[in-house]
């Protein structure tokens, strides 16, 4: 087996990194290109180098938190947990099998947890990746939600958003329920992630959300209504608003699918998390 370091990515590293992405995921330069612009200010990064080269990479959101229903944390003095996100995890095709996927992401939970993160988690890029980040790490499936798909048209006036506007609609709207509450930067990381693919953050009917375009379909990474049953006339106005035939929207369910790996009791099953950049 060939050595392979790991180590905290530096500025120098980025170009390579950006490559690597582009290569294991195919998403468009400008979005890497806005990430690692902001990822100083989200959070930070691990490589793995071999022969002076970057063949694999995982990086660290820090500085989230988790909000939880009922606790009182100025009353009582407490700061809410901090959440830290293994995000985009990525090995050079010709180097997997060695073990570097392992380490990326143990030496990312190490690096997330320096960075003062209580909790850690991650969005596994498939099923079968679940099996795998619980015998790595311990991580569990803590949340579930279930898909919803309705046809665009304009049932209602819909308004895009500013980052902070949508923050200001987003803790209003969750103040009574457990919820990730994300850092401004992050938000607005989320905001350029909609754009690049021809969407944004709205406001629409009784609610908001965070929405792309895929093709002919919008995918609604985030909706939060009011009013239960209004999610699909925000789904269906914001969908048409983009120019698309039919929308797709998520929304938590005990009978779901899994959604987030985390240690088992992290995070309440109830959370409305959401911030996953899927």
């Amino acid at each position: 087996m060939s050595a392979f370091e790991i180590r905290e990515y530096k500025i120098f590293d980025v170009p390579a990194m950006r490559r690597l992405w582009h290569e294991v995921f195919g998403d468009p330069e400008e979005l890497t290109e806005i990430f690692y612009l902001m990822l100083p200010d989200m959070g930070s990064a691990v490589v793995a180098v071999e022969d002076k080269k970057i063949i694999g990479m995982a990086n660290v959101i820090n500085g989230m938190e988790l909000i939880e229903r009922g606790v009182q944390y100025i009353e009582h003095e407490k700061e809410p947990p901090v959440c830290g996100y293994i995000y985009a995890v990525a090995v050079d095709p010709e180097h997997r099998g060695k073990g570097i996927g392992r380490e990326l992401c143990l030496e990312a939970e190490k690096l997330a947890r320096k960075r003062e993160s209580d909790i850690v988690c991650t969005l596994p890029a498939s099923e079968s990746l679940y099996k795998w980040y619980r015998d790595i790490m311990g991580f569990e499936p803590v949340l579930r939600r279930k898909s919803f798909e309705v046809k665009c048209e304009a049932r209602d006036l819909c308004m895009e958003l500013s980052s902070t506007e949508y923050m200001m609609w987003r803790e209003s709207m969750l103040r009574n329920k457990s919820h990730l509450h994300p850092s401004h930067i992050t938000l607005e990381w989320e905001k350029q992630f909609c754009k690049v693919f021809g969407g944004g953050l709205y406001a629409c009917s009784s609610g908001i959300c965070a929405a792309m375009k895929d093709g002919d379909t919008c995918v609604i990474k985030e909706i939060i209504s009011a009013f239960p049953g209004d999610e699909a006339v925000i789904a269906a106005s914001v969908g048409k608003q983009l120019g698309c035939e039919k929308a797709v929207y998520y929304l938590p369910s005990s009978d779901g699918m899994d959604y987030l790996a985390a240690l088992s009791g992290s995070i309440p099953a109830d959370a409305v998390w959401n911030f996953t950049f899927d």
